[in-house]
């Protein structure tokens, strides 16, 4: 099946908020409105996986409400989606990605991600609500830095 990447628009909104809701994600956890948002959708315009960007200050970005539905696409995709977002950041100007998963591993490595102690995550980073709740279950955080900078 062929699938698109792009900008969501304004006119997609209710559609991203649909598809998160349908996974199962609460619309209070995830950015509103649809600037921030990367979506991939099916030749039939269906959304099949969401990303967000949020700004953190210092030149870098969050990536939120990655979420993918899984019946429609399989696990490279995953990653495609996930390079599509990070070269959309690089692009809007980022020097460092963030990303906080439930469960790191070799697949956020094998991207280029470093894994940060909890003393290396940066407090602009530690300081949104929605981080701290993270951070206190535990999940790690994962940066990307550019090329020159690490």
């Amino acid at each position: 099946m062929t699938f698109i990447i792009r900008e969501a628009r304004e006119e997609d909104v209710l559609k991203i908020q649909h598809f998160i809701s349908k996974a199962g994600v609460s619309l209070e956890t995830v950015p509103n409105g649809w600037e921030p948002y990367i979506l991939a959708e099916d030749t039939m315009e269906s959304i099949v996986a969401t990303a967000a960007l949020q700004v953190i200050p210092t030149n870098a970005y969050l990536i939120r409400s990655l979420v993918v539905d899984s019946e429609q696409v399989s696990g490279s995709f995953l990653i495609k989606m996930l390079e599509t977002t990070i070269q959309y950041a690089r692009e809007k100007g980022a020097k460092c990605v963030y990303f906080i998963v439930k469960q790191g591993g070799d697949m956020m490595e094998s991207l280029g991600f470093t894994l940060l102690s909890k003393e290396d995550i940066p407090k602009e980073l530690k300081q949104l609500n929605e981080v701290k709740d993270y951070l206190k279950k535990g999940y790690p955080v994962y940066c990307l830095q550019e090329v020159g900078d690490k």
